[in-house]
């Protein structure tokens, strides 16, 4: 229903019911969810691992613990020497601490080596090799790789795949991880799809983000594109950041670590596109104005962006097209004033252009 000299309220109504309507993401994370993900990682330590949790969640999200040579001290006093996972866990959290240096022994290191083999499990043999690459210690990759196609061949439940995944991104781009990679593409044909909108494995949502971190993380080390449709990147997204409450903080981490390789890899960055401002605001100032960010509400300031077209419904006349949005600070403005348009409904498009990494980037 129109109503009569209220056009420019319409056209601010109709492209918020437009971009929800469109294929594009429907569940991301809003600045107050950032903060809100930051604080379920930044809890007291209990544990080596719920140090790791929190250290490496935080910085996945560009962030610190409060103190962190308080935690750099918390993680050289409670580390196991003799214990593969305490070596993963303290190698992986000190590596995203400024400044916080582990030495470990040779018979450290000969342990991490001995757990590299066909005979331990897909999860040691991952993290014995993280914790080497985190000591920045050598490993014969070739050798690692054997061992852990072997052991995949046994397990090869998602977890597994995922791990191993995570395992060859810290292995040498020498040698040939093309089976691993090749999982890739395997692993997308066990998600489950939810009503077109979300993908996810039938483990659940942190495993499903896991898979995603884990996938850009290794395409980036290879230099491939991942072997994921730029439909299932969004219902995937979907699917992540339709949780705003985390049941553990590996979960919590799970997301983090999933919403930083999406707002910053080589391959596929989604855009969200979100009205800013009241209708009637708009009406006063003449001026439609959109915030479009990655998946972090983090601007994406060097987009350009651009109304293809705004179109009549009930005519199909195109009142107006190629018209690009001006840049104001963090967000981006259009303004109409002496454009006229008649009561009615319309239907518009709107493009983020400016970085061949970005999807879901029309917005109809």
């Amino acid at each position: 229903m129109a109503l009569p000299g209220s056009s420019t309220v319409i056209l601010l109504a109709l492209t918020i019911i437009a971009i929800s309507q469109a294929l594009t993401p429907t569940h991301y994370l809003t600045k107050h969810d950032v903060e809100r993900l930051k604080a379920s990682l930044d809890r007291p330590f209990t544990n080596l691992e719920s140090a790791f949790y929190s250290v490496v969640g935080l910085s996945n999200l560009g962030a610190q613990v409060p103190d962190a040579k308080k935690a750099c001290t918390y993680i050289k006093s409670n580390l196991d020497p003799s214990n593969v996972d305490s070596l993963f866990y303290a190698a992986q959290a000190s590596q995203a601490l400024s400044g916080c240096e582990i030495s470990i022994s040779n018979e450290t290191k000969d342990l991490l080596l001995a757990a590299v083999s066909e005979d331990s499990s897909v999860t040691q043999i991952y993290h014995a090799v993280a914790a080497l690459s985190g000591f920045g210690l050598p490993l014969a990759s070739q050798e690692a790789l054997s061992a852990l196609t072997a052991r995949l061949s046994k397990e090869e439940t998602v977890l597994a795949t995922v791990q191993a995944l995570q395992t060859a991104s810290h292995l040498s781009q020498q040698a040939d991880l093309r089976s691993i990679v090749e999982e890739i593409e395997d692993l997308v044909a066990r998600l489950d799809e939810l009503g077109g909108v979300y993908l996810q494995f039938e483990e659940g949502l942190e495993t499903t983000a896991l898979f995603v971190a884990a996938t850009y993380k290794l395409m980036d080390h290879v230099g491939t594109e991942p072997s994921i449709k730029e439909d299932q990147v969004i219902q995937l997204m979907n699917a992540i950041f339709s949780k705003k409450n985390f049941e553990s903080l590996s979960e919590a981490f799970s997301v983090a670590s999933a919403a930083a390789v999406l707002s910053h890899n080589r391959y596929h960055v989604p855009v969200v596109v979100v009205p800013e401002g009241s209708a009637s605001d708009t009406h006063e100032q003449a001026i439609l104005q959109l915030q479009v960010t990655n998946v972090l509400s983090q601007p994406l300031t060097q987009a350009s962006v651009k109304l293809e077209h705004a179109k009549s419904v009930a005519s199909r006349a195109t009142v107006l097209q190629k018209t690009s949005f001006t840049p104001v600070g963090d967000i981006f403005e259009l303004n109409f004033m002496n454009v006229k348009f008649s009561s009615g409904y319309y239907d518009f498009l709107v493009k983020v252009e400016g970085d061949n990494r970005y999807i879901a980037n029309t917005v109809e």
